[in-house]
């Protein structure tokens, strides 16, 4: 595993990183016993940099994982709250359920400019927390290139982590920049940045190997999130990041029981509804769901949904 600086932070990080997202209640919901054996397992490969949020739910998968693990780990935690006093609190709870300090924390999703100075006060915590030595370094995660432009010019700016992938899925703004221009010009100021959604929330999973490889070779990230959820998924990730030969079985065996998901703040806008012809969706108390002996995972959904709620986990 090579390891890299995250910019300007100090923070040795492996190029890989373990995503925690699809572990937790928001997707797939696996416990913390099971998924703590398999991120420990990604430690033990030699990954180093762990990615959880407030909102994910899986601080206890994290923490179970650590029990006992001697080496140097690195974590990367996010809320999205916009108070001070909020953002205290957010950093407090990932410090006493993981039981340990958390590097690096994050102002979660930040959508656009307004959003942006709504959190100003959360901004502000963060940099105090960094003064007074609590956190390592802080940033924000971003679907938005206009905020990954704006906030690149941010002197207390430590790490931004964007979207990256080979369809652009889920970005905002993609048709007024080129992400790959806007990523180059942050990371040459020196910003730490790690991309999220290399496999464009799991629907490139049939073109895994050069969907990997297209966000690990791009020479402008210090590393790429990758969500897991078996140790299939992170034997065939470990393998393609290390440039080996990746059998069309092993392929298949990381593909087993993949499932299309409607993450948690779905809008209930019934597109994904007309747009499935297998009447796997339906709507209930005004959010889309999937039937899953339905779904033939065609992702005519995903490509209805108007708000990129849609996922294959």
């Amino acid at each position: 595993m090579e390891y890299v600086e995250l910019g300007k932070t100090g923070l040795q990080v492996s190029q890989l990183v373990f995503g925690t997202l699809i572990m937790g209640p928001l997707q797939r919901d696996i416990t913390a016993e099971v998924g703590s054996v398999v991120i420990r397992k990604g430690l033990e490969a030699g990954i180093n940099f762990l990615d959880t949020a407030q909102l994910y739910g899986t601080y206890g998968h994290i923490s179970q994982a650590l029990q006992g693990f001697e080496n140097d780990v690195i974590i990367a935690s996010k809320s999205a709250v916009s108070k001070y006093e909020d953002m205290a609190t957010a950093v407090e709870e990932a410090q006493a359920k993981l039981g340990r300090s958390v590097e690096i924390f994050l102002m979660h999703a930040v959508k656009n400019e307004e959003d942006l100075e709504r959190r100003q006060g959360a901004w502000q915590c963060l940099l105090n927390l960094k003064k007074s030595g609590v956190i390592r370094a802080a940033g924000l995660s971003t679907h938005n290139l206009d905020i990954v432009d704006q906030v690149s010019e941010w002197p207390e700016i430590d790490v931004i982590h964007p979207i990256y992938n080979k369809l652009n899925f889920g970005l905002v703004n993609e048709h007024k920049k080129n992400p790959a221009d806007v990523l180059k010009k942050t990371f040459l100021k020196g910003i730490g940045m790690y991309a999220m959604k290399p496999l464009a929330g799991g629907h490139l999973y049939k073109d895994l190997v050069s969907s990997l490889r297209y966000a690990f070779d791009f020479p402008f990230l210090h590393a790429v999130a990758i969500g897991m959820l078996t140790e299939q998924e992170l034997m065939v990730n470990l393998k393609v990041y290390h440039n080996e030969v990746v059998s069309e079985e092993e392929l298949q065996s990381a593909r087993n029981d993949k499932r299309m998901y409607v993450i948690g703040f779905c809008t209930g806008c019934g597109s994904c509804l007309e747009a499935c012809e297998h009447g796997a969706m339906s709507m209930d108390t005004q959010r889309a769901s999937i039937e899953h002996s339905k779904c033939i995972l065609c992702g005519y959904c995903r490509k209805a949904c108007p708000h990129n709620m849609i996922r294959i986990v």
